[in-house]
C-alpha cells in the first residue's frame, strides 16, 4: 500500500499557483537529460537520448531502481535545496506544510481514522510534488552528465533512470551512484538494479524494449525500439477485461467504443520507434478477441470468421485500425 496525498480543491489551487511561480526558476537550472514533468519534454525524447548515448559507444547500461523514491525524500535536505533559489518565507512555509501533511487511514473495521505524521517523502498526488522530486534528483543528473572522469550519460524520467557508461566503466559508476544516493538518504534497490551489456542483452525503459539488432536490408546494427512485452500483456489484459462474459448483455457500440478508447490511448504512446511488428500482432489479437466476443454473445455455433470477418469489424462495428507503418517515417516526412 502506498499513501497518497490528495489535496483539497483549495490546496490544489494554491499548489498550482506556487508551481507556476517556481517552475521557471528551477527550469533554468535543471539538467537537460531530465524529462519527466517538464514543459516540452516527454518520454519519447528520453528514449531517443538513451539511444543516442548507446550509439556513442556507451554500451554498459545501469538500469536503476529506487525503492519508494517519492516516499523517502528527506524533508530537511529537500528544503535546503529549495532555499538555494527561494528566499520568500511564506512560500517556504507552504511547502513545509504540504510535505508534513498527515497521512489519514480509514480503519477497515469502521473505527476511528488513524493519523500518522509524515516525516519523509513528498505526497504523491500533490500538484507540486513532481517539481520537488525533480529538484531533489537534479544534483544526480549533473553529477553524472557533467562528470569528466567517467564520461557517463544519465537519462532520467522521474525516478526511472538509465546510466549509460563506456565499456568497462559500469561497476565504477554503479558504486558512485550507490554512495551518492546513500548520502542523500535514498535507497537503491540492488536486487532490481542491474548492469546490462547492450551488445548481448536488452533493456526495458518507459514501456519500451531497446535491443541491438542487425538490419536485414543494410546489414548494419541499430538500436531497435518497440513496445515491451510487459506493455503488450497489460494491453491484452485490458481488452480481455472489456470483453468478459459479463459484458454480453451490454450494448455492442458501448463495448466497441470502450475498446477503441483503450486502443487509441495505447497507440498514441507506443507508436514510436520500430513499432510495426508489435502493432500488427496486437491488431490480430484485438480482432480475434472482438470476433470471439461477438460470436459468443450471439450464441453462434460455427462460422466465426464468415460471420465476423475483419472488414465487418472495421466497417460495421467501427473497430479502429492500429497504424501499421514505422513511426520514424513520419518524422522523416516532416
Amino acid at each position: 500500500m502506498r499513501p497518497l496525498g490528495i489535496p483539497t480543491v483549495k490546496d490544489r489551487v494554491v499548489q498550482q499557483g506556487v508551481k507556476l511561480l517556481l517552475e521557471p526558476i528551477f527550469e533554468a537550472d535543471f539538467h537537460e537529460n531530465s524529462y519527466a514533468y517538464r514543459p516540452k519534454k516527454n518520454a519519447h525524447q528520453a528514449i531517443d537520448k538513451a539511444v543516442e548515448a548507446l550509439r556513442s559507444g556507451r554500451i554498459e547500461v545501469i538500469d536503476t531502481d529506487l525503492s519508494g523514491y517519492f516516499d523517502t525524500i528527506p524533508h530537511a535536505q529537500l528544503i535546503r535545496l529549495v532555499k538555494r533559489r527561494v528566499s520568500d518565507g511564506t512560500i517556504l512555509k507552504l511547502i513545509k506544510a504540504w510535505l508534513r501533511a498527515e497521512v489519514v487511514e480509514e480503519d477497515p473495521e469502521g473505527g476511528k481514522k488513524r493519523r500518522t505524521k509524515n516525516r519523509r517523502g513528498t505526497p504523491q498526488g500533490g500538484v507540486i510534488s513532481p517539481l520537488l522530486a525533480n529538484i531533489y534528483l537534479d544534483g544526480l543528473d549533473k553529477a553524472v552528465n557533467m562528470g569528466k572522469k567517467m564520461k557517463a550519460v544519465m537519462v532520467r524520467f522521474a525516478d526511472d533512470g538509465l546510466l549509460l557508461c563506456l565499456k568497462g566503466k559500469g561497476k565504477q559508476v554503479y558504486e558512485q551512484l550507490r554512495k551518492w544516493l546513500e548520502r542523500r538518504e535514498l535507497i537503491l534497490n540492488e536486487e532490481k538494479t542491474r548492469i546490462v551489456n547492450m551488445l548481448h542483452e536488452s533493456i526495458e525503459f518507459l514501456g519500451f524494449r531497446i535491443v541491438r539488432r542487425k538490419s536485414p536490408s543494410t546489414g548494419k546494427y541499430y538500436y531497435h525500439r518497440e513496445p515491451s512485452p510487459k506493455a503488450c500483456l497489460k494491453m491484452r489484459e485490458a481488452i480481455r477485461k472489456e470483453t468478459r462474459r459479463n459484458t454480453f448483455n451490454k450494448d455492442e457500440k458501448a463495448v466497441f467504443d470502450k475498446v477503441n478508447q483503450r486502443l487509441r490511448g495505447w497507440a498514441a504512446y507506443y507508436h514510436f520507434g520500430n513499432s510495426t511488428r508489435v502493432f500488427s500482432k496486437m491488431q490480430y489479437h484485438v480482432n480475434e478477441q472482438m470476433r470471439r466476443w461477438l460470436w459468443k454473445r450471439h450464441n453462434k455455433k460455427h462460422g466465426r470468421y464468415s460471420y465476423y470477418p475483419d472488414e465487418r469489424l472495421y466497417q460495421y462495428y467501427g473497430l479502429i485500425k492500429l497504424p501499421l507503418y514505422a513511426a520514424w517515417k513520419i518524422h522523416e516526412a516532416n
